[in-house]
């Protein structure tokens, strides 16, 4: 009987099945994992960006180990109200210009499990408006986690991350992390992003779930090696939505030296956001912070899930656009989703070269 490497075996499936050799990778790679969960670097944990976390069928989201599939979240607004009552026969899909080769799956998320991380930061910059920061973002745990099965993480940031509190499905525990969380340090941004999805990435599971990065920043990285385009590759690859909530509460359009600044970080979190299907809010001050937070809480109940196969799909690297069209009643609606994703396996710790 013939037989055959490790290595041979999970090549031979990655050419057939991409999805389920990156399941099985990673069950092999669960001890390196479980290490990572605290934000340090893992060159070798490899992602499919261009593949979901798993398939679905119309009846229920389940495994599948033969075809290319990508779960793809999105919000649908009319005149600013959320739309709540769509079916998949309201919806158009194009992948990379084309129509996918077929839909598998189309729901609700109010169905589906939440895995959030809160990332926060905790700059010498926020002294003053730090604990305002901190309520509004305790009581975002609490609105936001109202199942059994939803889960969250809290991470700090400054010029490095500060783990606060791991994945928990309890909100008190959550808030406590929040709580001592302390401020000081310069603002790696992008690093906090990138470690916050590999943080989702890493919590493997068989389920689909939804994974979302709420980020409460100013925008300005002046600390780190992540630059914003590898953080945006890095959350497309990962399938994660950043929904952004700027500190810039003073900024004016008279454009002095500060404003412009305010004006630079609020671009910033603007492009994480819009690129990966998220939201920015800005609150007018700090004591609107928890409002923002409300407004995210909100819109993570609102939005759809949709699984397709995409049509001519090859793992050649290359930049394969998303955009989805709906209309109801003659009327076209407004789609926030993310942008696109590159058709490949990709690690966490060659990104910077690969944008």
């Amino acid at each position: 009987m013939k037989t055959h490497s490790l290595f041979q075996v999970l090549t031979r499936v990655l050419e057939i099945a991409p999805g389920y050799a990156l399941l099985f990778t990673a069950l092999l790679l669960c001890p390196q994992l479980s290490r990572v969960a605290y934000g340090q670097s893992c060159a070798g944990c490899a992602i499919a960006e261009a593949l979901p976390p798993e398939p679905v069928s119309t009846s229920e989201w389940s495994f599948s180990k033969e075809v290319n599939e990508v779960n793809l979240l999105f919000v649908a607004t009319h005149h600013g109200r959320f739309i709540d009552d769509l079916s998949q026969n309201d919806i158009t899909v194009l992948d990379d210009r084309k129509p996918p080769a077929a839909i598998l799956g189309f729901r609700s998320e109010r169905e589906l499990p939440l895995r959030v991380g809160l990332v926060i930061d905790t700059s010498s910059s926020v002294t003053s408006r730090f604990r305002f920061e901190q309520r509004g973002a305790s009581a975002f745990l609490f609105q936001t986690l109202r199942r059994k099965d939803d889960m969250a993480f809290v991470m700090g940031f400054s010029n490095e991350q500060k783990w606060a509190q791991d994945f928990t499905r309890d909100p008190e525990a959550l808030s406590q992390g929040v709580q001592r969380l302390t401020i000081g340090g310069g603002t790696a941004l992008y690093d906090a992003i990138a470690a916050g999805c590999e943080k989702l990435l890493a919590h493997a599971e068989q389920n689909m779930v939804a994974r979302v990065l709420v980020v409460l920043s100013d925008g300005q990285n002046n600390a780190g090696k992540t630059d914003l385009n590898t953080a945006i590759g890095i959350a497309q690859q990962a399938q994660v939505a950043i929904y952004t909530v700027s500190t810039n509460y003073h900024y004016t359009i008279d454009f002095n030296q500060e404003d412009w600044g305010a004006k630079e970080g609020n671009d910033n979190l603007r492009r994480l956001a819009e690129q990966t299907g998220g939201r920015l809010l800005n609150p007018p001050d700090a004591k609107s912070v928890g409002k923002a937070f409300a407004k995210v809480a909100e819109e993570l109940r609102s939005r759809y899930a949709i699984a397709y196969r995409p049509a001519d799909f090859v793992a050649d690297g290359h930049y394969r656009k998303i955009s989805i069209a709906a209309h109801r009643s003659g009327e076209k609606l407004q789609i926030r989703t993310r942008k696109g994703y590159y058709a490949r396996l990709v690690s966490f710790g060659n990104l910077g070269s690969q944008q």
